[in-house]
């Protein structure tokens, strides 16, 4: 019987060490996989060139998610919170240990000698299986499994952060656009009143003073442009930023060209909303997953009570052991109850701690939820706001173009002074930025709305069924 039992030995001595092999070589595989983000040398990564001209904002979300540091990390963390809830549940099955070794001894009675030894083997395979520890397991794998829960609820958090990024960086991006072409038509609209200024000077309809007057205008109109020209520059390598791109795999020119009617054409990019706060904070209750992860960090924190509570109880284990040394075999077997019985009052201490844990957890939730209802009643109130400011502003802006017009005609004329026209100009210039503020301050606002929400911003589009008379009438 000695020999099949340590053939038996061997075979899972052999599957354990195969295991472990494959463990091993994932983990040099992956080790590989790091040393070219270790290299420091300039130039050790070539990175690739990207380019995403004609993306839709749908599309640069998309990117983002594949390319952002934090989304991997988060990815990362539901992977390790999974593995915690396999190491915790590995604890109820039977663990089985194998050992080996040999020694030696002196075997000295009356003298002292070094060349009397007697030499002595051991290999022994044991078994061991928790009975009962009154429930401590099973708190701690509800305590993993709501880990779990939080770790992919981040995740989706994660992924609403990195859209708000984009989408706003993305929107900041075109209102800078728009702004530029704002400040060029308004030093468009100076350097032709100095032309004409100098033309009417030059025949002696106009003072010296207008001349003098236009140039100091043009010269401030040029210097809103390059102010104008420097937010663009700022705002492009935001939006670079917030795609995950560094500036040796992608300019601004890659991934988003300029529009070339930016000032009238604005682009927006998300489906308009009409629910009030009240509606979107109980949208937000169920599918904020900011909200989850706290309520999931909650119940958890319930499983540590009950697991601090089991910690008080014994824990109980069958222990079964085969040893393979002369003489051929034995076999012991026993249970063995274990209860700490003087620890410095450290158990109870741990309970109450588990329930101020809870406690804090639960007052969590509760200032989660009043922190979103304030920025939900914010959001929507910008979004009105915004609305409402854009429907002002496109009617001023075509006031301020027609009384432009007409103080152009004017000047030509000698009906109006130059204080009339910088006037005129500034209104028109005013409006137009105005106009381009209110529009993407309302874009701005359904994204913060879907961000604290957490709905699906492009939901998919419902499908139609046919009822079965319809398909008979066709048929037909």
């Amino acid at each position: 019987m000695k020999a099949p039992i340590r053939l038996a030995l061997c075979a899972a001595a052999a599957i354990c060490a195969l295991a472990g092999c494959s463990t091993v070589s994932r983990a040099r595989r992956a080790q590989e996989a790091m040393v070219r983000f270790t290299n420091d040398v300039a130039g050790a990564r070539a990175p690739a060139r990207v380019n995403l001209l004609g993306s839709s904002l749908q599309d640069y979300v998309a990117f983002a998610a594949a390319n952002r540091p934090n989304l991997e990390a988060a990815r990362l963390a539901v992977s390790n919170a999974a593995l915690e809830l396999v190491s915790v549940s590995a604890d109820r099955h039977l663990q089985m240990s194998l050992s080996g070794g040999y020694s030696q001894a002196t075997a000295n009675t009356h003298e002292f000698s070094w060349h009397q030894k007697r030499g002595k083997g051991t290999a022994d395979v044991s078994f061991d299986l928790l009975i009962c520890d009154f429930g401590r397991i099973d708190a701690r794998e509800r305590a993993a499994r709501e880990n779990l829960v939080s770790a992919k609820r981040a995740l989706a958090e994660t992924e609403l952060a990195v859209f708000d990024e984009v989408c706003q960086a993305y929107f900041a991006l075109l209102r800078s656009d728009a702004l530029l072409e704002v400040a060029r038509t308004n030093e468009f609209m100076h350097a032709e009143h100095l032309r004409q200024a100098e033309s009417l000077f030059g025949a002696g309809e106009a003072k010296k003073l207008d001349v003098l007057k236009a140039r100091v205008d043009l010269s401030d109109a040029r210097l809103e442009t390059i102010n104008a020209s420097n937010n663009v520059v700022t705002a492009g390598a935001e939006f670079l930023r917030s795609l995950g791109l560094e500036s040796d795999r992608a300019a601004r020119e890659d991934v988003l060209g300029v529009s070339t009617n930016a000032l009238e054409a604005m682009v927006g990019g998300l489906p308009a909303t009409a629910y009030s706060a009240t509606e979107a904070l109980q949208i937000a209750r169920t599918n904020s997953p900011a909200l989850m992860v706290l309520r999931a960090r909650l119940r958890a924190s319930m499983a540590d009570v009950d697991y601090a509570i089991a910690d008080l109880m014994p824990k109980v284990t069958l222990s079964s052991a085969f040893s393979f040394v002369d003489p051929a075999w034995n076999w012991s077997w026993g249970f063995r109850a274990v209860q700490s019985v003087l620890d410095g009052l450290r158990k109870e201490t741990a309970v109450d701690a588990a329930v101020v844990a809870m406690e804090s957890a639960r007052t969590a939730v509760e200032a989660a939820e009043q922190q979103l209802s304030c920025d939900l009643a914010v959001a929507a109130a910008t979004r009105d706001n915004a609305r409402q400011s854009l429907d002002t502003a496109r009617v001023e802006v075509a006031q301020a173009r027609e009384n432009f017009e007409n103080v152009m005609m004017q000047y030509r004329v000698g009906d109006a002074s130059r204080l009339d026209f910088t006037d005129a100009a500034s209104t028109l210039a005013s409006a137009l930025g105005a106009r381009v503020k209110a529009f993407y301050a309302a874009e701005m606002a359904e994204v913060a709305l879907v961000r604290l929400t957490g709905l699906d911003p492009w939901p998919a589009p419902a499908v139609q069924t046919v009822p079965a008379a319809s398909i008979e009438d066709l048929a037909k």
